[in-house]
C-alpha cells in the first residue's frame, strides 16, 4: 500500500466526522439541537448550488471553471469540523470573534491538509483562495455558500428579513468583483429574483414544497 493511499484511507475516515459535527452557529438563532444541520448536509447542499449557479452562468456564455468551483464547495468549511463555527449575527456584533473564529479555522485547515497526501498542496491553496474569495470561482462558491444557509433558515423556519441585510451587501460586493461580465450580469438577475421568491417562499406554508 502506497502512502498515498494511506493518506487517503485516513481523509475518507475523518471526513466521516462531518455527519456528526453541527453548524452550532444556529443555536444562539434559537434552531433547537435535532433541526440543525451537520457540515455532510450543508457541503453536499452548498456544492449542489453552486453546480446550478455554474450552470446558469454557462448557459448565459459565461466563462467558469465548474470543476475548480465544485471543489471549493466542498472544502469550504472542512476547517469548521475540528470547530470555528459562529453565527453570522453574533459574528457582526463581535468582529473580534469573527477574527479568532477565522483564525482558527484556518488554523484547523494547515492540520487538515496532512490528511490530503500528495493532494496537500492543492487543498492548501483552496482553503486560502476560499477564504479571500479571489476568483470567479471561489466567489460563486460563497454565493452558493450564502443562499444555501438562507434556504435552510426558511426550512427550519428560522428566516428574517434581517437575513437578507445579513448577506445583501456581501453577496454584491462578490458580483461587483466577479471578473466574468458575462457571469456577473446573468448572476445579479438571478440574486434580484432570488430575493423576491426566498421572500414568498418564507411566507408560504414551507411545508408545502410542491
Amino acid at each position: 500500500m502506497t502512502n498515498n493511499t494511506k493518506s487517503l484511507s485516513r481523509l475518507f475516515h475523518i471526513m466521516q466526522l462531518t455527519r456528526a459535527q453541527i453548524q452550532q452557529g444556529y443555536l444562539i438563532r434559537g434552531v433547537k439541537r435535532h433541526d440543525i444541520s451537520n457540515l455532510a448536509e450543508h457541503h453536499y447542499l452548498v456544492a449542489f448550488t453552486t453546480w446550478q449557479l455554474t450552470l446558469l452562468v454557462e448557459r448565459a456564455g459565461g466563462s467558469i471553471d465548474k470543476a475548480k468551483a465544485l471543489e471549493f464547495a466542498l472544502i469550504h468549511d472542512v476547517g469548521e469540523l475540528l470547530g470555528g463555527d459562529i453565527a453570522m449575527p453574533y459574528a457582526k456584533q463581535n468582529p473580534k470573534a469573527r477574527e479568532y473564529a477565522k483564525a482558527f479555522e484556518a488554523e484547523n485547515q494547515k492540520f487538515l491538509a496532512d490528511y490530503f497526501g500528495e493532494s496537500k498542496e492543492h487543498f492548501e491553496e483552496l482553503s486560502r483562495e476560499i477564504l479571500d474569495a479571489s476568483s470567479d470561482e471561489s466567489r460563486i462558491a460563497k454565493l452558493a455558500d450564502y443562499i444555501e444557509v438562507t434556504h435552510y433558515l426558511v426550512y427550519v423556519e428560522h428566516f428574517s428579513e434581517s437575513d437578507i441585510a445579513l448577506i445583501e451587501g456581501k453577496i454584491e460586493k462578490m458580483l461587483l468583483e466577479f471578473s466574468d461580465q458575462t457571469g456577473q450580469r446573468a448572476l445579479k438577475e438571478f440574486f434580484e429574483e432570488w430575493k423576491v421568491q426566498i421572500r414568498e417562499l418564507a411566507a408560504s406554508d414551507i411545508k408545502e414544497f410542491l
